[in-house]
């Protein structure tokens, strides 16, 4: 038995391999090539990016480490999705998986990553080091929601698929896309590839929105259309138009969600939906701590009033660390001194960046209770 990286040669094996393990999985038949195209390339380069277990030359199984450049507030960062988790349903059992995900947590520090994700069972995960944090809010849209309040807006909209060729509008999108304040790299080489990718990742379609022949935005949604999966607009006006307008198109319900920061749409959409929600996107491990919390913190202020101060607190197996807000700016440095809270890296994870208030992992005052949670998130059209 091995730990290999993988090459361009065994990207057959590798396709195989997670096709057979999630369609057992997950109930369905899986095609990862149509799933996530952005990571089925077969070369070296793309290939390199997943280890695999062989036995009598034979993949078994296999895990991917795919690094994604992201752009917080104006702040690169680089975070990293741990996936693809497969064993052969012949050789379960024999600790595969944490021998695997041993492997990713040094590819970790080779990569010298500032955060990394993953889905997948919390309690499996916990223990090297991830946990269920960040926030993401999620609305439901129904027919009579927008005859009532949307009506008037969605008169003349129309929507065009976007294809791999429509470079204009592959060029469009990605600027939308590129312009939030968590936006991780989609690169531009080789025709927009890994933008058209990443938005029809998970078998989404993608649509440009346009209002009485002016482009106002995007949507990637399933099939049948009821589930948005990724959708951008110029502005709030629009994002009203383009999604009542989709939801008058799929003719049901549909779902589309926000993340933290982007509270005029929060503010718009949470007084005319039927129903908002509030989750977790995934499981996240904070590697450098001050770096992840400083940039969210300053992407926290581009929305909202941030009390002057600071607070202390030390994470367990890391060491302290002092968050400020003050007249020389805003940010997160390591602390030396006797801090206010002490917590483990589970805890803290929770306290910082949760689903809840502060005061529901620890204790908090008003100063804390104004910064946190910090507005980590993710779009999962960008899992790969």
């Amino acid at each position: 038995m091995e730990i290999l990286r993988l090459k361009k040669e065994n990207y057959d094996e590798l396709i195989e391999l997670l096709n057979l393990v999630f369609t057992r999985k997950n109930g369905r038949e899986m095609d990862f090539e149509k799933e996530l195209p952005k990571m089925c390339v077969r070369n070296d380069e793309r290939m390199g990016r997943h280890f695999g277990i062989f036995e009598d030359g034979k993949l078994v199984a296999a895990l991917g480490v795919y690094p994604l450049p992201v752009d917080i507030a104006g702040e690169r960062l680089l975070f990293s999705t741990v996936g693809n988790i497969a064993t052969h349903p012949d050789y379960e059992g024999r600790g595969y998986m944490n021998l695997l995900i041993g492997r990713a947590m040094q590819e970790l520090v080779e990569l010298d990553v500032d955060a990394s994700r993953l889905g997948g069972l919390r309690q499996r995960y916990n223990r090297f080091g991830y946990e269920t944090c960040g926030r993401v809010y999620t609305f439901s849209l129904s027919d009579y929601n927008v005859k009532r309040k949307l009506l008037e807006k969605v008169q003349g909209v129309e929507f065009t698929r976007i294809s791999r060729e429509d470079i204009s509008t592959l060029r469009l999108a990605k600027a939308l896309q590129s312009a939030n304040g968590i936006a991780v790299e989609r690169s531009s080489d080789n025709a927009y590839a890994d933008v058209y990718a990443s938005m029809v990742a998970w078998k989404n379609i993608p649509w440009l929105a346009k209002k009485d022949g002016r482009a106002i935005g995007y949507l990637c949604a399933s099939e049948n259309g009821r589930s948005v999966a990724e959708n951008y607009a110029y502005d709030t006006e629009c994002m009203q138009t383009m999604l009542g307008a989709w939801q008058q198109r799929a003719g049901e319900t549909i779902g589309f969600r926000f993340q933290p920061y982007e509270t005029a749409n929060i503010r718009a959409f949470s007084a005319i939906c039927e129903n908002v929600n509030i989750v977790a996107p995934c499981h996240f491990k904070i590697v450098k701590w001050e770096r992840v919390i400083g940039a969210f913190m300053r992407l926290k202020a581009t929305y909202t009033i941030m009390l002057k101060g600071e607070f202390t607190i030390e994470i367990e197996g890391y060491g302290g660390l002092r968050l400020y807000v003050n007249e020389r700016g805003i940010g997160c440095e390591k602390y030396a001194g006797e801090c206010e809270i002490k917590l483990d890296p589970l805890a803290a994870s929770r306290y910082l960046f949760g689903i809840l208030p502060p005061d529901c992992t620890g204790e908090a005052n008003a100063l804390v209770a104004n910064w946190l949670p910090l507005p980590l998130s993710w779009n999962l059209q960008d899992r790969v």
